[in-house]
């Protein structure tokens, strides 16, 4: 029975990186593999580790997009809803990303995943669905043209309780 659900989790982490990191395919993830790859000796965790460094990424990346739009005046509506329907995307498989045996107790200084997220993986799993909700929230508010404050309201609460529920509990920065 081991053996059944360590697969099941294996092909739906396998599933959630292949949505998520089409960036290593076209070679934008080849320094950062390496990187993970000289702290991690695991092929398999080396892998599921850079792929969801490289989803951080690009989660970072598409909240950037907002913040251009809500500071400087960059693009649109349109663009803050691409951008929060990739949140979304991202965030759904989140905990796919973080199979046992993947965290900083066995790779510090590859990942900044805490043990919390596996001694607590129903709290982690609620807040990555709260961050897809709230994104689709604001990918619905930037499609329906609601005001530029009210985007920026629904913006702050995926910071607040998305990224920064997740940061404080179940995340410790790498150090450079």
């Amino acid at each position: 029975m081991k053996t059944l659900s360590g697969l099941v989790i294996g092909a739906f982490a396998l599933t959630a990186v292949s949505a998520v990191t089409p960036a290593l395919a076209d070679g934008h993830g080849n320094k950062l593999m390496k990187e993970v790859e000289m702290k991690v000796s695991n092929k398999e965790h080396a892998a599921v580790i850079t792929k969801r460094r490289m989803a951080m990424r690009e989660l970072s990346g598409s909240m950037k997009k907002i913040v251009g739009y809500m500071k400087k005046n960059e693009g649109g509506p349109a663009d803050v809803k691409a951008a929060a329907m990739k949140i979304e995307e991202i965030a759904k498989v989140i905990p796919g990303l973080f199979p046992a045996g993947t965290g900083m107790a066995a790779y510090e200084g590859a990942t900044g995943a805490k043990p919390e997220v596996f001694s607590d993986a129903a709290g982690f799993e609620k807040v990555s669905m709260t961050m897809a909700s709230l994104a689709a929230d604001l990918a619905k508010a930037a499609g329906d043209g609601a005001s530029k404050s009210d985007l920026g309201a629904k913006f702050g609460m995926i910071g607040k309780q998305g990224c920064g529920g997740c940061h404080r509990t179940y995340r410790e920065k790498l150090k450079k």
